[in-house]
């Protein structure tokens, strides 16, 4: 299936699917109809693709976009028929902050970004108090520590958390995986 990876709320996005094979079923636009349901933090949305030769074109308009609540959404695509229904696919896809809808102050940051910035913040505020300042809250969440090691591990965790979002980024972006590391030898 070839639906988008990420999108922007807001943004629109068309796409197209090929007839496909599945148990040595042919299935063409002319004999079956693709659906796809989008499922995440917010309402609910189902895509109906329109016939395109033997396969399909799919479209997602602004408005449906906009209507996408920020985060983790799952999508899945059926093939249907009379009494027929065949999952032809299905994955994840992340809808990111419309920024120009953002009034004021703006803050792009993940989640793990954010709980970063609150560890590091955390460890200042622990040792410029000489240990007496040893609580800090992300959100709703509070957290309580009695040691610099124990924020330090909190920190160790959320930069790994970072670390991965930001390699998975670049891979998504054609960037390459900076976890790997490429070595030549010349004689």
């Amino acid at each position: 299936m070839n639906i988008f990876g990420e999108i922007q709320q807001g943004d629109s996005a068309t796409w197209n699917d090929v007839a496909a094979t599945l148990n040595n079923v042919n299935y063409v636009s002319s004999a079956y109809s693709l659906k796809y349901e989008l499922r995440g933090p917010g309402s609910p949305l189902t895509l109906l693709s329109i016939a395109k030769g033997t396969g399909w074109n799919t479209s997602l308009t602004t408005t449906q976009s906009a209507a996408l609540i920020p985060g983790k959404w799952w999508w899945a695509a059926f093939y249907f028929a009379t009494g027929v229904r065949i999952t032809a696919g299905q994955g994840e896809l992340n809808v990111t902050a419309d920024i120009s809808a953002a009034a004021g102050v703006f803050d792009g940051s993940t989640i793990a970004e954010i709980a970063l910035k609150a560890a590091e913040a955390a460890l200042a505020s622990f040792t410029s108090s000489n240990g007496k300042i040893k609580k800090y809250t992300i959100g709703s969440r509070s957290m309580e520590f009695a040691t610099v090691p124990e924020i330090l591990d909190v920190i160790a965790y959320w930069k790994a958390r970072v670390f991965s979002e930001q390699s998975a980024k670049s891979v998504a972006q054609g960037l390459g995986d900076p976890r790997r590391i490429f070595v030549s030898f010349t004689k």
